[in-house]
Order: structure tokens, then C-alpha cells, then sequence
């Protein structure tokens, strides 16, 4: 509950057990630090604002419409899966909430860092606001409204001795100047995916016996990403030296629609442990040969380190490969 603006949560929350108060923050940001973890919370805008129409139904557009109407093709949605809203740039309003919850989130984290989101801005959603579409009457575009937006807010977040962080979603033009950038590429970083979709009523997954359709198992970023996807990733491959430096990192995102407490463990380790290997110590020897296969031994290994003190990591051998090394290797090469 962010002391300025503390209708936001008490409004817009599935209830009063689910809040963060001030001093559960603390808690939770000394906690990081003391175990060598930095916290650094992502405060979404203008896309996935929906909940702050609960407090102020004025500044966010298309709150609580279906989010792909029937009628509609999906390009014209209001938003990606269920669940609309965004802040409105147009309604001055908007930007007295959203600095009162930037000032507050900057208070709140010591980080450096302040991720102001940026993901999944959908035209639909703005152009279902009378305004906004008064607005483009008047030959006015998507890209002014956004770039609106980010001119009305990266400044004050600067002035707060604050580097901004944006998805990509946030460029206004496939050819701009990026300054460095860290990666989280769904189709190698994403560990939510493979588990099916969250939509119900859903054809994909009924396609026929003989279609060959069953690939993603409904999931759009499907398949499951497993330890060997993520740890034979170059996060810099394709790019020339130059692209390369500004390459700060990498992470490793699991999104919550289709996950909690009961399965947290499981999802996250030891595959995010695989991603960190390489991220430190790079995933090729000195001669420049993958070390996947000796990864292996020491992820096992790990993973079952951490079960030891409590962590339900998902295993990735048997028991029997254990007891016999090298056993359960494959020595032919795939084609």
C-alpha cells in the first residue's frame, strides 16, 4: 500500500490479506540484501493499470471491458488476455497519481534502477476513450499519445537520480538509438511457458488428431523451456562487437497467471541457476565448446543442495545417475 496514494490497493486489491504495507517492503528489501539479493519492483504504465480504476475510473481507458470482443479481429483487441486498462495520456490527472506512486516506489527501493513497465500497450484500449478518440480525429496518432506519455513521466523519474528501465514495447520507431539493454527473450527466458494458456473456452487446444497443431500445447510461448534451452543461449548472438557491449545482462521471468506459492519452487529452480551459470561464467570452455554436458553434472548436483535446505527444485535425473557417473549420457551427437 504506497502511502500516497493508498486507494490504489485498498480499492483495486483481491483483499486486505493480499497488501504489501511500507514495512512489509522493508522487511522484504533488508531480507534481499542480507542474502545478496537486489529487489527491484516493475510498477507498470500505461498498459496493465486496470485495478487503479477501482480509485480512478477518470484516467484509465477500456477498465473492465471484455478484452477481445467477438466481433472483433486481433488487431482491434483491447487488450493481450484478459483483464483491460490502461492509463489514460490525455487526462492530466493521470500524471499527478502515477508520480505519487513513482515517488513513493523510488522512497520505498534503494535500487538505482526504477523498471517503469512500458509492456503490452494495446491501440485498442485508447481508442475505445471518447477523448482519445477526438484526439485522433484531429489527425492526432497512437505514437504522439505515447510518446506523450513517456515525455510527461521519464523526466520526473530522472530527476529522482533514477535509470529508467522499459520493455521494448515502449519504442516508438523500429529504428531508434538503444542505449544498453538487458535480455528476456520469451522463447529462451520465459519460465512460465508450456503450461497452456490461461483463456478458457479455447479451440487450439481441441485442433484435429492429424493437424500437427499440438507443438505449443496451446501455450503461446510454448514448449516448456527447459534447463538446456536456457543454458545453451547466447544472449549475443547475431549482434556485431559494438551491439554486443551493450548487452548488460540477462533475466529469467515467470509471470503469475498460472502461478503461486504451491508451485514457485518447482518453476524457478534449478533452471534459473542454469541462466546464471552462463550470465557469470559463460556456457563454452576455453576452447570454445559448449559445457552442457557437463553442466549436468553440477546443476544435479546443486539442485539437490537446495533441496537440502528447503527449496523444492524440480529434479533433472534419477537418482541412478548419481550413483553412476557418466551413465546416463548420451555419447552420439544429434542430427
Amino acid at each position: 500500500m504506497l502511502p500516497s496514494e493508498p486507494d490504489l490497493a485498498a480499492k483495486g486489491s483481491y483483499g486486505s490479506e493480499m497488501l504489501y504495507s511500507p514495512a512489509d517492503v522493508a522487511t522484504i528489501v533488508r531480507f534481499g540484501l542480507e542474502h545478496g539479493v537486489r529487489v527491484l519492483p516493475e510498477i507498470d504504465s500505461p498498459a496493465h493499470t486496470g485495478s487503479w480504476a477501482a480509485a480512478y475510473p477518470d484516467i484509465v481507458t477500456c477498465a473492465n471491458m471484455f478484452w477481445w470482443p467477438a466481433e472483433s479481429e486481433w488487431a482491434d483487441r483491447l487488450a493481450s488476455e484478459p483483464g483491460t486498462g490502461q492509463l489514460n495520456p490525455l487526462n492530466p490527472n493521470t500524471y499527478q497519481v502515477l508520480k505519487n506512486v513513482i515517488g513513493d516506489a523510488v522512497a520505498l527501493f534503494p535500487e538505482p534502477f526504477y523498471h517503469a513497465g512500458g509492456d503490452e500497450i494495446i491501440p485498442g484500449c485508447w481508442e475505445a476513450d471518447p477523448a482519445i478518440q477526438s484526439f485522433l480525429s484531429e489527425n492526432g496518432t497512437l505514437s504522439q499519445l505515447l510518446e506523450k506519455f513517456v515525455n510527461s513521466t521519464f523526466p520526473y523519474i530522472v530527476s529522482l537520480n533514477r535509470t529508467v528501465v522499459y520493455w521494448e514495447d515502449i519504442l516508438l520507431d523500429a529504428d531508434v538509438k538503444v542505449d544498453p539493454a538487458i535480455v528476456s527473450s520469451s522463447e529462451f527466458y520465459y519460465l512460465d511457458c508450456g503450461h497452456g494458456g490461461f483463456v478458457g473456452n479455447d479451440s487450439q487446444y481441441d485442433p484435429p488428431p492429424t493437424s500437427g497443431g499440438s507443438g505449443n500445447g496451446g501455450s503461446w510461448c510454448g514448449p516448456f523451456k527447459t534447463w538446456q534451452t536456457i543454458y545453451n543461449y547466447d544472449i549475443a548472438y547475431g549482434l556485431t562487437p559494438a551491439e554486443t557491449k551493450l548487452v548488460l545482462g540477462g533475466e529469467v521471468a515467470l509471470w503469475s497467471e498460472q502461478a503461486d506459492p504451491t508451485v514457485l519452487d518447482v518453476r524457478i529452480w534449478p533452471r534459473a541457476s542454469a541462466m546464471a551459470e552462463t550470465l557469470w561464467s559463460g556456457n563454452r570452455d576455453e576452447s570454445g565448446k559448449k559445457r552442457y554436458a557437463e553442466a549436468m553434472d553440477r546443476l544435479h548436483e546443486w539442485r539437490h543442495r537446495m533441496v537440502n535446505k528447503g527449496i523444492r527444485a524440480e529434479p533433472l535425473q534419477p537418482l541412478w545417475c548419481i550413483k553412476n557417473p557418466g551413465m546416463c549420457n548420451t555419447v552420439h551427437p544429434s542430427t
